[in-house]
């Protein structure tokens, strides 16, 4: 049988264990709410760095495509069935912004002359990537594969580009506002590709 002094002196050491045991237990739901915030805002965070990713992904795909159907229509002459070039005046208009508009109209006027000579060209575009892409503003590198055809030559004449297209976003659309050739080569045994892309015909007799 236990002396009130003994009771006395259980309770005295029970008492603090109580209070560890609770300080202990708040401290395991403080450290797991802790834990839980913790990691609520890490997959958040995550969300969104993989979000800014997809996005910029998609900006990628979608400036190497306007990239690549500006280039094959800016190398695109059609005599037959676009004798004014307005069709392909339209086409440039639209995928263009900023000043390089006033070229597209300076090269409409040089490529009529094309059209009116019966001249025709086409441009595919064999393999681009983007070089650089900084907030709303991307570069491409581009290789433009052309095939042209001058009056009285049998046998169309093949070359090819490289170029810097130089897009930025617009409205949520990509838009060229500037382009430049960086080297051009002919095909075998083909004279070199003159400005502004139609390969030069082959001299006569030639293989």
């Amino acid at each position: 049988m236990k002396t009130p002094a003994a009771a006395k002196s259980l309770r005295t050491i029970r008492t603090p264990l109580a209070l560890a045991a609770v300080v202990v237990a708040l401290l395991a739901v403080l450290g797991s709410a802790i834990g839980a915030w913790h990691f609520a805002a890490a997959t958040d965070e995550l969300r969104h760095t993989a979000a800014g990713f997809d996005a910029r992904a998609a900006d990628r795909a979608a400036a190497t495509k306007a990239g690549a159907d500006f280039l094959s229509t800016a190398y695109t002459v059609d005599a037959a069935n676009d004798k004014g070039m307005a069709k392909w005046n339209t086409a440039m208009i639209a995928a263009t912004t900023d000043t390089l508009k006033d070229q597209v109209r300076q090269t409409k006027a040089l490529l009529s002359l094309l059209t009116e000579a019966n001249a025709s060209m086409t441009g595919a575009v064999s393999d681009s990537a983007v070089v650089s892409q900084n907030d709303n503003l991307i570069r491409v590198l581009a290789v433009v594969k052309l095939t042209g055809k001058a009056p009285g030559q049998n046998d169309p004449t093949t070359g090819s580009v490289t170029e810097y297209v130089d897009l930025m976003k617009v409205g949520g659309d990509w838009k060229v506002f500037g382009y430049k050739d960086i080297g051009a080569k002919s095909g075998p045994g083909q004279p070199d590709a003159g400005l502004p892309g139609l390969p030069l015909p082959q001299p006569s007799g030639g293989k």
